[in-house]
């Protein structure tokens, strides 16, 4: 592995979790967002799109903590805050370590595979005031949809696919990425339709 794949910023996070998670039988929320440090929210939201696709998803309740930490980091980004503020009880919600070792074992070939693929271009679909305020709609949209019908076998798996990419672009400022992300929001809302109606 190159020294630049050394530092690419997922590497890092999923380094920060695997050690996290063989260092305790039992890992808190707020365990995790400690180890998650100042890398800003976009890794956050690659994390917990992930949860919900990876087996650390199935555990009970784990749908709804997402659902509303998605919630929590679109209001923040909408008010343009750059860190999280989270509850305390939500913070002492806890889950295996076993489980979430896992779960970075199988995230780590994939990240591998997408380092090349992403670079900073298009940084405007990205950074600007009226595209972050974006993303902070789909995301309290998105935590609100999971939050009310997460119980729905599948959806919270496809409701996440567009905040991974999403984390994935704001994590290395890649609006192509972005692009990509936006673009899974119709059939996504497709599928919700077909489910509900």
């Amino acid at each position: 592995m190159s020294s630049d794949d050394d530092h690419w910023i997922i590497s890092s996070l999923l380094e920060d979790l695997g050690a996290l998670a063989l260092s305790r039988d039992r890992v808190s929320v707020a365990d995790v967002i400690e180890a998650m440090g100042s890398r800003g929210f976009g890794p956050l939201l690659m994390m917990l799109s992930a949860f919900l696709i990876l087996p650390v998803g199935m555990v009970p309740g784990m749908p709804a903590v997402v659902a509303v930490f998605l919630i929590l980091i679109g209001g923040r980004m909408m008010t343009g805050e750059t860190t999280l503020w989270i509850p305390a009880r939500l913070g002492r919600v806890t889950f295996s370590g076993h489980l979430l070792a896992v779960s970075v074992a199988r995230a780590q070939p994939a990240a591998l595979w997408l380092r090349p693929l992403v670079a900073p271009r298009l940084a405007i679909l990205v950074d600007s005031l009226v595209m972050s305020r974006l993303v902070a709609l789909i995301l309290m949209v998105t935590g609100a949809v999971i939050f009310v019908a997460g119980f729905i076998p599948g959806l919270p798996f496809v409701l996440s696919l567009h905040v991974l990419v999403l984390g994935l672009a704001l994590s290395t400022r890649d609006g192509l990425i972005a692009l990509a992300g936006y673009a899974l929001l119709l059939p996504e809302v497709l599928f919700i339709w077909s489910v509900f109606l």
